[in-house]
């Protein structure tokens, strides 16, 4: 109970900053009078379902904007794969579509390859360690070379644990899983990265996935603890999670640069904080229910984790930052600075 109190208090206090922030600030009549007349509906897609974070967190984003903007920016949130999803999404942007989108930060890559190493397998180990790369200058130069594609991104933060392999099967190393079919995202990083753990990628959506599991397509998975937890209760399919955490689990949330320009700034501002405002709730939310989720799982339906050879799976990733080089023109030293960046600051800590 004490632990939802603080989480309570301490989603109140980020609410009350961003309203005084918006409430703080100040606008010409110019401002204003352009605020008044302009209007907009911005169709908000998603691949996720209610119980999972991505879908909770674009809906209350989408609610927020449209009360905060008197309906001046209306949102309107499709989620559960009904509209377009994945690099379909990205491309609205790109075309200057009225569109709003939560996607897989490498889908960016045929756009900006560099997108790609940010989140590259076994780079990242915590979410403190995240949002310290998302705030850096690396992070920054990407976000701009893309707003130069028309694809801006509103923030960075939707993050929802760390993703690791899940079937039926006891996995220790790279080895354990040669012949072990995984389903995939379309995303060609996350392709790689699943043969470069050993195992045989299966590209679908995750609405196919449980029926793919019973029917022995797949054998598993690889994805979050929520995920795991999540709507049509895969922990009852696959009991098995080795804890590779290859991947954090995240999503940038994006609009078309031209769409967000010609928006007065009065509405701009509160799209930009509610933005934020719900990234870090989602990724501060997830974190807490995470561990009990697990036990949950673990008492109730015999779920089991088990620790791998990181070092070995590590080294069986490395092969994936040079075929990002190659396929997506990304910069060679990238991933290099990212680690030294990162080292750096786990040894400020």
């Amino acid at each position: 109970m004490k632990k939802f109190v603080v989480l309570f208090l301490s989603l109140a206090m980020i609410f009350t900053m961003m309203t005084a922030l918006a409430e703080g600030k100040t606008y010409t009549a110019e401002e204003e009078a352009a605020a008044e007349k302009y209007n907009v509906t911005l169709i908000y897609s998603n691949v996720f379902n209610p119980k999972e974070w991505n879908y909770k967190a674009a809906e209350l984003f989408a609610q927020a904007v449209t009360e905060r903007t008197e309906g001046h920016v209306t949102v309107e949130f499709h989620g559960l794969n009904e509209l377009d999803c994945y690099r379909d999404s990205v491309v609205h942007a790109v075309n200057g579509d009225k569109w709003i989108g939560l996607e897989e930060p490498s889908l960016f890559a045929d756009w900006v390859g560099d997108c790609a190493v940010l989140v590259g397998p076994m780079l990242i180990n915590n979410d403190e360690e995240y949002n310290y790369l998302m705030d850096s200058d690396i992070v920054k130069d990407v976000l701009d070379r893309l707003a130069e594609e028309n694809i801006h991104i509103l923030d960075t933060h939707y993050s929802f644990g760390y993703r690791s392999v899940v079937t039926n099967l006891d996995i220790h190393t790279p080895e354990d899983l040669k012949g072990v079919k995984l389903r995939s995202t379309t995303s060609s990083l996350f392709i790689k990265t699943i043969e470069a753990l050993g195992a045989t990628a299966v590209p679908m959506s995750f609405t196919e996935c449980l029926s793919s599991i019973s029917s022995g397509i797949v054998d598993g998975f690889e994805g979050s603890t929520s995920t795991l937890a999540g709507a049509g209760a895969p922990y009852e399919l696959v009991k098995k999670v080795a804890l590779t955490n290859h991947f954090i689990a995240t999503r940038w949330l994006f609009m078309a640069q031209d769409v967000y320009e010609e928006m007065p700034v009065k509405w701009r501002d509160i799209l930009d904080e509610a933005a934020l405002e719900f990234g870090m709730w989602e990724q501060t939310s997830c974190a807490d229910d995470e561990a009990i989720q697990i036990e949950k799982m673990k008492t109730e339906a015999g779920v089991t984790w088990n620790e791998v050879d990181i070092d070995a799976f590590t080294k069986a990733c490395d092969p994936v930052y040079d075929w990002i080089v190659e396929e997506y023109g990304a910069d060679p030293e990238l991933h290099q600075k990212i680690v030294d960046l990162i080292n750096a600051f786990r040894a400020s800590k």
